[in-house]
C-alpha cells in the first residue's frame, strides 16, 4: 500500500523537522589534553624492549646450538675407581666400569640422531670408539688366555665380538650386552667354574699387547704429521687419530694400575718393578693430554703445537717400557710371585 503522506503534522511537510545548528562558542575547547610524557617515555621503552627481545630470541636460537655441541663434548679421562668393589680380575672390573661411565655419563655420541649436538662432534665420538675397541682386544686377549678344552670361554668371546660397533647399529644395547657377559664371566671365575690365567702370563701378555697399540697408533700419527697439504688447526682425521692415541692409551694405564693394586708383590721383583713404574708412567703422560683445540701444526711456531707430535713421543717411550715389562717378565723363574709370598710370610712371623 503506497504511503500516505497526509498522515505527517503539516508543520513537517512545510518545513521539514526543525535543526538546531551550535556555534563555535557552544563548543569545548581540548587544547589542554596533549599526551603525558611518561605515557610516551613508556611506549617508546616497550616498543624498543618488544625489539631487543625478538633479536635476543633469534640471537639465542643460532648461538645455543654451537654452544649445546661444545658443552656435550665431555670426554672423561678420570682414574677408574675398582678399589673396594669384588672383583674376581680386577681387568674386567675397569672395562665394566669403563663402558658405564660412557653410557651413563655423557652417553653414548654415535647413536644420537643427527639434530643433536652430539652428532656433529669429532674428538667425543673417536675416543668413544677407540675405547670399546681397545677393551675388545683386551677381553679377546684374555679368552685366548683361558682357553679351556680347545674352547673359547663363552661369555669372553661374546663380550669380544659385542664391543666392537657394528656401523648403523646402536651401541648401547650391545654394551649392555658386553658387560653383563663380562660380569658373568667374573661370576663364574670367583666361584671356580672358569679359567683364569697366571697373574705373570695375564700381565706379560697385556704389555705386549699395550706395545702393539703403540706402534699402531705412531704409525698413524705419523701418516697425519706428514701430510702435505695441513689443516688448520687440524682437520678431521687428525683429531680422530689423536683421541683414539688417546683413548687406548688410557685403557692401558688404568689396566696396568689395576694389575698393581691387585698384585703388590710385583713390588718386591726390582727389574718388574722398575719397567712397571716406567710404562705405566709413559702410558699416564699420553692419556693425561688434554689440549684445548688439537693442533696438527708445524710445533715450532710462537702459537700452535703439534700435539700428534707430541702424543707420538709419549707412545714411543710407552712401546719400549712396555716391552722393557715384558722382557723382565719373561726373564722370571717359575714361581717367582709365591717365593716372595712364602718370604714376607716368614720375615712376618719372625719380626719381633
Amino acid at each position: 500500500m503506497a504511503f500516505d503522506s497526509s498522515r505527517l503534522p503539516a508543520a513537517y511537510q512545510e518545513e521539514g523537522p526543525a535543526v538546531t545548528v551550535l556555534g563555535s562558542d557552544h563548543l569545548v575547547t581540548f587544547d589542554y589534553a596533549e599526551p603525558s610524557p611518561v605515557m610516551l617515555f613508556a611506549q617508546r621503552w616497550w616498543r624498543r624492549t618488544k625489539l631487543v627481545l625478538k633479536i635476543g630470541v633469534v640471537v639465542a636460537a643460532v648461538a645455543a646450538y654451537p654452544v649445546l655441541t661444545i658443552a656435550s663434548n665431555k670426554i672423561d679421562d678420570g682414574p677408574v675407581e675398582i678399589a673396594g668393589q669384588n672383583w674376581t680380575m680386577p681387568e674386567v672390573g675397569v672395562a665394566i666400569n669403563k663402558i658405564a661411565r660412557e653410557l651413563e655419563g655423557a652417553g653414548w655420541a654415535g647413536d644420537r640422531a643427527n639434530w643433536h649436538p652430539q652428532a656433529r662432534l669429532t674428538a667425543m665420538p673417536a675416543w668413544q670408539v677407540a675405547t670399546t675397541d681397545a677393551l675388545s682386544d683386551h677381553t679377546r686377549m684374555l679368552s685366548e688366555l683361558t682357553v679351556k678344552g680347545g674352547e673359547v670361554d663363552s661369555d669372553l668371546k661374546a663380550a669380544t665380538r659385542l664391543l666392537r660397533g657394528v656401523p648403523g647399529e646402536d651401541m648401547r644395547p650391545r654394551l649392555t650386552a658386553a658387560a653383563e657377559a663380562l660380569n658373568r664371566y667374573d661370576s663364574r671365575a670367583g666361584r671356580g667354574l672358569a679359567v683364569t690365567p697366571g697373574k705373570v702370563e695375564k700381565l706379560k701378555a697385556e704389555a705386549n699387547l699395550f706395545a702393539d697399540w703403540a706402534k699402531d697408533d705412531r704409525v698413524d700419527l705419523a701418516v697425519q704429521v706428514n701430510q702435505d697439504v695441513v689443516e688448520f688447526p687440524a682437520s678431521k682425521a687428525d683429531i680422530e687419530s689423536f683421541y683414539g692415541a688417546k683413548a687406548r692409551a688410557h685403557v692401558a694405564q688404568q689396566m696396568l694400575a689395576a694389575a698393581r693394586m691387585t698384585e703388590p708383590r710385583l713390588a718386591r721383583l726390582p727389574a718388574v718393578s722398575t719397567a712397571f713404574d716406567k710404562a705405566e708412567l709413559a702410558w699416564g703422560r699420553a692419556a693425561e693430554m688434554k689440549p684445548l683445540i688439537v693442533s696438527n701444526q708445524s710445533g715450532d711456531g710462537p702459537f700452535m703445537a703439534n700435539h700428534l707430535a707430541s702424543i707420538g713421543f709419549f707412545l714411543v717411550e710407552a712401546e719400549d717400557a712396555s716391552r722393557e715389562l715384558a722382557a723382565a717378565l719373561n726373564e722370571l723363574p717359575e714361581g717367582a710371585l709365591e717365593n716372595v709370598a712364602a718370604l714376607e710370610t716368614r720375615l712376618a712371623s719372625t719380626a719381633p
